[in-house]
């Protein structure tokens, strides 16, 4: 830099470049150009430090290009606050002044292309003129003022995209840490300079090892096992170390199959690149190197570190990765849209039919978070009345009350799914006011539901909107305070706190209409037996439309006496005789003898049909039958009191 000191530094604005230039030069710019005259010692340390400002490197060496530049970077970039890195190391007490640079940047975007943003960056290998910003793009056909909304300007302006490699090398050879060129295909001087150490290499030579791709033309979801994520790669790679000096050979820092560790070929020593060539990405037919090629490309990377153990004396704590600080200052609300960030997606691709949108493998994502160990994914503050996610499938709205009133609901969140004949179906969850006690309104006075709805309004925070179905009420009325409701929609109640299927507070189930059983489905009451609680009674409905009353118990199946329910939960019999009311036929359903009623093991008061027992004025051996039941000393007597005969 001590010999650029007769140098003016010319910051050409409208050719949009840095040059270092002569003093004579000057007479020759534009007259649009404005430069500033600095003296260049001031750009540099002492002469044998290192520069503040270095502009491009020297190709002194075709075995190492860019000899004095640091190897991790072009051999033509500009570096402020550039330490050495060349052949004398670099250390902070001689380089002190090499790492204390900024770049401050003020400016106004005020034309579409290139001049809507401050920073413009485009990956490309294409010319500027092929390349431009696309900020309102369109603006170059006049007509399209009328279509455009708005003047795009931005002050960052960043497009990663496809580009070509800076060399693409046909018909090479390999070996094991060589690309030889074809003897009449030498790499030119120009191509020389292009490469540097370090430079990505990928080839079209794949392994066996590793399974082709496959990918597929649906639109959609039409075929998720296919296409679910991106097939690895299968191709051999590597980087420049050096290039020959008369461009016959570039030497390379050894071979592998990218990923190859974890898809089938593990890094091997002295492994080349084969002579089966890809046809599925690309089908050159031929041995094809690609010379600074990547295979991941993005706008922007943030790497943050907190490391106090190398760091001793740094007290920064905070780490933000993109803060973005919205201010509105307007005279009214509404006057102006703000988004934070924004995604938009555009599908394209050579379909094979019209208007059939292709897309990224099925782990694509707009908004993706690893964080093994991070305790929030998201965090979402906002106020109670903004929406605190608002999507074409899933809603959440802020968390606020309904607003005062009987009924008055708010959305806690819903999910939409539309039918093919485009109608809505809402899976929803509100809070809704149940009372409207508006002076004293306390949580009792609310409800929790979840359920479905047909053709509600899209993002509707009321909670009201669409037809309900059948739903899930949490505290549906004070009377199922701590229970919980399933309500059809249909439901036809005369309590209005039993609107379905309730189970309260107390555990008791109420009911709001019929309870129906199918057929030779029962009813099992739990009994405790001293093998512990086991099934038992059963009432089950048979094929004829009776009830079967009957237990699962080698004992069960009696009806006993009456049980009352005290308000202490005492339970006691009550004092009177069972009966069935308003039933005009009982039936026995059993033809039994009176010698088999003796053996059946009965007690006292039971009452059986006896059918070979006499009736008045009937002989031995000729009775038509009658009931007959069991007294205290053991006598099997007839209604009218005496002892039963047959």
């Amino acid at each position: 830099m001590s010999k650029l000191k007769n140098l003016l530094l010319t910051l050409s604005v409208g050719v949009s470049s840095l040059a270092l230039t002569s003093e004579a030069a000057l007479a020759n710019l534009p007259v649009n150009t404005y430069h500033l005259t600095v003296n260049a010692h001031h750009l540099a340390s002492a002469a044998d430090k290192a520069p503040i400002l270095t502009v491009g490197g020297t190709q002194t060496s075709y075995i190492r290009t860019g000899q004095n530049m640091d190897p991790w970077i072009k051999p033509h970039a500009l570096l402020l606050g550039a330490q050495r890195a060349g052949s004398v190391a670099s250390t902070i007490a001689e380089d002190h002044l090499g790492t204390d640079s900024q770049i401050i940047l003020r400016g106004m975007p005020d034309g579409y292309l290139d001049m809507g943003c401050l920073i413009c960056s485009v990956t490309t290998s294409q010319s500027v003129f092929d390349t431009r910003a696309g900020l309102s793009s369109n603006l170059t056909i006049n007509s399209n003022f009328a279509k455009n909304p708005s003047f795009d300007s931005v002050v960052e302006y960043l497009q990663p995209k496809s580009a070509e490699p800076q060399l693409v090398l046909d018909d090479v050879t390999y070996d094991a840490t060589h690309i030889y060129l074809p003897q009449n295909k030498h790499l030119t001087a120009q191509q020389i300079a292009r490469i540097h150490p370090n430079q990505y290499i990928t080839t079209n030579s794949i392994s066996a090892d590793v399974p082709a791709p496959h990918f597929t033309d649906d639109s959609g979801m039409s075929n998720p096992s296919e296409g679910k994520t991106l097939p690895p790669h299968n191709y051999y790679v590597s980087t420049v170390q050096s290039v020959a000096k008369d461009g016959s050979s570039i030497t390379v820092n050894g071979w592998a199959v990218q990923g190859g560790d974890s898809s089938g070929h593990p890094w091997r020593d002295n492994d080349v690149p084969t002579t089966t060539y890809d046809t599925v990405r690309s089908n050159f037919g031929k041995a094809v190197a690609m010379i600074g090629m990547p295979t991941q490309t993005g706008g922007s990377d943030i790497y943050m570190t907190f490391d106090p153990s190398n760091y001793p004396h740094s007290l920064t704590d905070r780490f933000n990765g993109e803060q973005m600080n919205i201010h509105y200052d307007g005279t009214q609300s509404g006057q102006a849209t703000m988004n934070g960030i924004m995604i938009s997606y555009e599908c394209g691709g050579l379909a094979s039919a019209p208007g059939k949108c292709l897309h990224p493998s099925y782990d694509s994502t707009g908004l993706l978070i690893n964080g093994n160990n991070l305790p929030n994914g998201i965090q979402n503050t906002v106020p109670s009345w903004a929406n605190e996610y608002k999507g074409y499938n899933f809603y959440i709205p802020g968390s606020e009350a309904p607003k005062n009133g009987l009924n008055n609901a708010h959305t806690s969140f819903e999910s939409f799914t539309p039918t093919l004949n485009n109608h809505q179906l809402i899976t929803r969850q509100w809070v809704q006011q149940t009372s409207d006690n508006s002076a004293t309104l306390d949580w009792p006075d609310y409800s929790v539901n979840f359920g479905l709805v047909v053709d509600g309004t899209r993002w509707d925070s009321t909670g009201k909107t669409g037809v309900r179905q059948g739903y899930i009420s949490f505290d549906y009325s004070k009377a199922n305070q701590g229970g919980v409701c399933i309500i059809g929609n249909n439901t036809v109640w005369l309590n209005e706190d039993a609107p379905g299927l309730c189970v309260r507070g107390d555990g008791s189930t109420w009911l709001g209409n019929n309870l129906v059983v199918e057929t030779q489905k029962s009813i099992v009451a739990r009994a405790n037996t001293p093998k512990g609680e086991q099934d038992g009674a059963t009432l089950t409905g048979d094929d004829n439309g009776d009830w079967q009353v009957g237990s699962k118990l080698a004992n069960g199946g009696n009806i006993r006496g009456v049980k009352g329910l005290y308000a202490n939960n005492v339970t006691a019999l009550v004092g009177q005789i069972p009966f069935i009311e308003n039933v005009s036929l009982i039936r026995s359903g059993v033809k039994l003898t009176l010698g088999t009623i003796k053996s059946g093991g009965h007690e006292i008061s039971d009452r059986v049909w006896c059918d070979t027992c006499l009736n008045a004025g009937q002989t031995a051996g000729n009775g038509s039958g009658r009931w007959v039941f069991l007294d205290k000393d053991g006598n099997w007597r007839t209604d009218d009191g005496a002892i039963a005969r047959e």
